[in-house]
């Protein structure tokens, strides 16, 4: 949607064309053949003018809500799939006059070998992918690998993806070749 948008009102900015010839001005610049005052004044003149044209056409884009299956503890109406600067979250359907609202997770349908609960993939400070407990922080079972739906040949333990195309179980450190269902 951004991508579309950038190219409706910013044709000339995202064109290949533009990025090799002002890679090629800018070389200019640090060759010391051009100045880069000018460099800069010809770009930000005709993308100020484009902006300002931006600002006054350009249609305010706003996501469509996803309802989900769960229900509002708080008013009981249909819980709805969001995003915010941060990301997706749910909020109540019945927003504003119920402010309700917790955090989004993508469930992958493998219970936690701790204490049940459902595992979730999360983002760790680095935005990294992980896997950790629905129930945290009560409970404090997390993982890298992703955890598969089937059980240890070995210990019935929580196998998780391992290098591509093995399973590694988490409590018995049995390894071996994926099995395909």
């Amino acid at each position: 949607m951004v991508n579309d948008l950038l190219i409706k009102h910013f044709p000339d900015i995202v064109d290949i064309k533009f990025t090799a010839n002002m890679e090629e001005e800018l070389d200019e610049v640090a060759n010391e053949n051009r100045d880069w005052v000018g460099v800069v004044q010809d770009f930000y003149t005709p993308f100020e003018k484009s902006l300002q044209d931006a600002s006054l056409l350009m249609e305010k884009v706003k996501l469509a809500e996803e309802i989900t299956e769960e229900i509002c503890p708080d008013c009981g109406k249909p819980l709805v799939i969001k995003t915010g600067r941060y990301g997706k979250f749910l909020a109540c359907s019945g927003y504003p006059g119920c402010k309700y609202t917790k955090p989004y997770q993508v469930k992958i349908g493998v219970n936690c070998p701790q204490c049940g609960s459902e595992l979730v993939e999360r983002l760790s400070k680095k935005k990294r992918v992980f896997y950790g407990c629905s129930n945290y922080p009560d409970c404090q079972f997390a993982t890298n690998f992703r955890p598969l739906p089937q059980p240890c040949p070995n210990c019935s333990g929580l196998l998780t993806l391992y290098r591509g195309k093995l399973a590694k179980c988490t409590k018995c450190n049995y390894k071996g070749k994926l099995q395909q269902d």
